[in-house]
């Protein structure tokens, strides 16, 4: 009996309003500029010209966080100066250094048709042939980034992207 009497109340509970658990309304952010959106393993990666974030340790809980700030567009990118992207996939801040990696086909080598004004500091990550350059300016990651996907001879390409907490509020995108 007691059996058939929790089983009649967990049933009415859970096919009462109380029970069921409602979504949280999430709105979608779209895409601001189409021309500084590139491609990262099917989804779309918009990269923020006018902003830079700089890595903090926050001192309450020793985790790195982000302040985000609007700069011009030609400020270099760097280890302490990040460019900032919005993924829009995940809908998620992200934050780069410039550095875009990339595989050559089968055994080809990165060395015939990467100029170093087009490639700027293509450089052998690994042994045989996985590489990476490191864009200097916002434009100049999209830039590089699109010209390495269009490669017939390019295997894959992968923007270094990292993603971590804002401090503060988010800045208006």
């Amino acid at each position: 009996m007691y059996r058939i009497l929790c089983s009649a109340l967990l049933i009415a509970y859970s096919t009462s309003g109380i029970a069921q658990i409602q979504a949280s309304p999430h709105v979608t952010r779209a895409v601001v500029d189409p021309s500084n959106v590139i491609e990262d393993r099917g989804s779309e990666l918009e990269v923020m010209p006018l902003q830079r974030a700089t890595p903090l340790l926050a001192s309450s809980t020793h985790q790195i966080v982000h302040r985000v700030a609007t700069v011009p567009a030609d400020m270099p990118l760097g280890p302490r100066t990040l460019g900032v992207v919005f993924n829009h996939a995940m809908q998620v801040q992200g934050y780069i250094t410039g550095e875009v990696a990339f595989k050559m086909k089968g055994t080809a080598q990165a060395t015939n048709g990467f100029h170093a004004s087009l490639y700027p500091g293509l450089a052998r990550l690994t042994a045989p042939n996985v590489y990476v350059v490191r864009a200097r300016t916002p434009a100049e990651f999209i830039a590089v980034t699109k010209r390495l996907q269009t490669r017939a001879d390019v295997e894959w390409v992968e923007p270094i992207v990292t993603y971590g907490k804002l401090d503060g509020v988010p800045s208006a995108q």
